[in-house]
C-alpha cells in the first residue's frame, strides 16, 4: 500500500504530529509544498487553524488533489484553541471527491504561553496509535 504524509506547520506542532504518523506507518512526512508525485492509497494530511480557518497553503494543496490519484485520506490536526480544525480539511477533501477515513486525530499544540510543551509523548503515541487505525482501515477498504 502506498502511503503519504502531508503536513502545514508554522510552529512545528503539527511537524511533530506528522512525524509521528510518518514513523508509525513506514513513511515519510513532507511539508505540503511537495505535491504527490504518484498515485497514493491513503494520505495523511496534517494542519492546524490559522485565523480561523486551515492555512492558505493546505487549502492550495488539498485544491490540486483528486480521487484519481488519491484513494483515500486520514486527516489529523493542532491547535491551541479550536478543537476541531480537521473538521475543514475533511470538508474540502470529499468536495474533491475523496473519501476520508473515519478515523481522525487532533491533540493541542503550544502557542505562546498556552498548552506548553504540546504535543507531548502523550499526543504523539497517540498520533501513532491513530495512523495504525487509519492504516489498517484503507487496506481493509482496498480488500474490499
Amino acid at each position: 500500500m502506498n502511503i503519504e504524509v502531508r503536513f502545514f506547520s508554522r510552529s512545528g506542532n503539527t511537524k511533530k504530529v506528522a512525524e509521528a504518523v510518518a514513523n508509525a506507518v513506514g513513511a515519510e512526512a513532507k511539508d505540503c509544498s511537495e505535491p504527490l508525485t504518484e498515485p497514493v492509497d491513503l494520505l495523511f494530511l496534517g494542519g492546524s487553524v490559522y485565523g480561523g480557518g486551515l492555512d492558505g497553503n493546505l487549502k492550495q494543496f488539498i485544491e490540486q488533489l483528486d480521487a484519481s490519484t488519491v484513494k483515500r485520506a486520514a486527516v489529523f490536526s493542532t491547535s491551541a484553541i479550536v478543537k476541531t480544525p480537521e473538521k475543514e480539511a475533511e470538508g474540502l477533501l470529499r468536495d474533491r471527491g475523496i473519501p476520508v477515513s473515519s478515523h481522525s486525530f487532533h491533540c493541542r499544540g503550544s502557542f505562546l504561553i498556552m498548552h506548553k510543551g504540546r504535543p507531548n509523548d502523550e499526543d504523539l503515541s497517540g498520533a501513532a496509535a491513530f495512523a495504525v487505525s487509519a492504516a489498517d482501515e484503507a487496506k481493509l477498504s482496498a480488500d474490499g
